[in-house]
């Protein structure tokens, strides 16, 4: 459905794509501890464990996809991000959903070929149905383009009323993870706050811890 011009594509039943952005090759077979990915050549992917890209084929515009043999012992499901999007996690387990709404995000950056990278935040109560009957609801629309060296980050939603009244409490952000940054950053900042970061140029990730800003929130970070 996502790349109905790779023919090849069509008859493949053992891998699949989570929405737009995440590519699930699950091991079928008894003792494997390698599988063979088919990767469209149209777009970079990382490894969503290792956080890096995955090395395909691109020596002619005719070659569509790439077939990459990647480990997957009993620990490992193959999974992989595509490159240009952004995927927001919870990471703190917790015995329910329900006794996760509050807990922080950390947004997962994919870099594309031009190094910049988007996507989006749905937001509501998580318990009734006022984002239909009252419009009680907000979607984050998150940009980085590292050529302007900026993530940021605009509110939409049909009540702003209820999404000032969740900003100042919930829906934070603890962590930003950008894969695929071809420079070491030097500063990374918020309105003027310096914040704590780690990068690895082995990996070409980029870690900002605490930067203290709101899904709910307009805002702007700074890479120098």
């Amino acid at each position: 459905m996502e790349y109905p011009e790779i023919e090849e594509l069509y008859n493949i039943d053992d891998q699949f794509l989570v929405g737009a952005d995440l590519l699930v090759k699950p091991i079928t077979g008894s003792g494997e501890s390698s599988t063979q990915v088919l990767f469209p050549n149209r777009d970079t992917w990382y490894d969503v464990d290792t956080m890096t890209a995955i090395a395909t084929e691109r020596t002619t515009e005719e070659l569509k996809f790439s077939t990459v043999t990647v480990e997957s012992d009993i620990d490992k499901i193959p999974v992989y991000q595509r490159g240009g999007s952004i995927i927001p996690r919870k990471l703190r387990l917790r015995r329910s959903s329900q006794m996760m709404t509050h807990d922080p995000y950390t947004l997962y950056v994919a870099l594309d070929n031009e190094q910049k990278a988007s996507g989006t935040i749905y937001m509501d109560d998580e318990n009734t149905f006022d984002h239909g009957r009252k419009g009680y609801y907000a979607e984050a629309k998150i940009s980085v383009d590292m050529n302007s060296a900026t993530i940021q980050c605009q509110v939409e939603g049909t009540n702003y009323e209820w999404i000032a009244s969740q900003q100042v409490v919930t829906r934070m952000i603890e962590r930003i993870v950008i894969m695929g940054l071809v420079r070491a950053p030097s500063q990374v900042s918020v309105e003027s706050t310096s914040l704590e970061f780690d990068y690895n140029g082995d990996k070409g990730v980029l870690v900002i811890r605490k930067p203290n800003v709101s899904a709910l929130g307009v805002w702007k970070i700074s890479i120098s």
